[in-house]
């Protein structure tokens, strides 16, 4: 499975394609999943470190701007990974992250981050 099978709607089909014809069976991820503002944090289930963003980034307590900052990271500091999950409209993806630095964790959207985010879905996420 490819990161972009889940998260770019807009490539599904295509990907799905790919996957019936390698025997490959699959189910994306919800369009309306989202991890909810204030929720505890998701499981760390990304075993991947080192990472950064692509310049200062909030970290919000939720997968949406709509979530309120739990701090702010900096790409001069290391990020671990846990997960993504999309965002509330279910078009962006958004990473849990915690600073390995400050030790605050948060979401981060995925477009700040340099490597474009985890590659591991975040189980459990909220329904709308």
């Amino acid at each position: 499975m490819t990161r972009t099978t889940i998260r770019r709607p807009l490539t599904v089909a295509a990907a799905t394609i790919a996957l019936i014809a390698t025997g490959a069976v699959i189910a994306p991820a919800p369009a309306s999943a989202h991890w909810s503002c204030g929720r505890a944090a998701p499981t760390d289930i990304d075993t991947t470190g080192g990472h950064h963003t692509t310049g200062s980034a909030n970290m919000r307590v939720g997968s949406s701007t709509r979530c309120a900052i739990a701090g702010i990271s900096y790409s001069s500091q290391s990020l671990d990974y846990h997960c993504y999950a999309l965002d509330i409209n279910g078009i962006d993806t958004w990473t849990y992250v915690v600073n390995v630095q400050t030790k605050v964790g948060g979401w981060i959207r995925d477009d700040l981050l340099n490597d474009g985010g985890s590659l591991e879905w975040c189980p459990g996420q909220t329904q709308v």
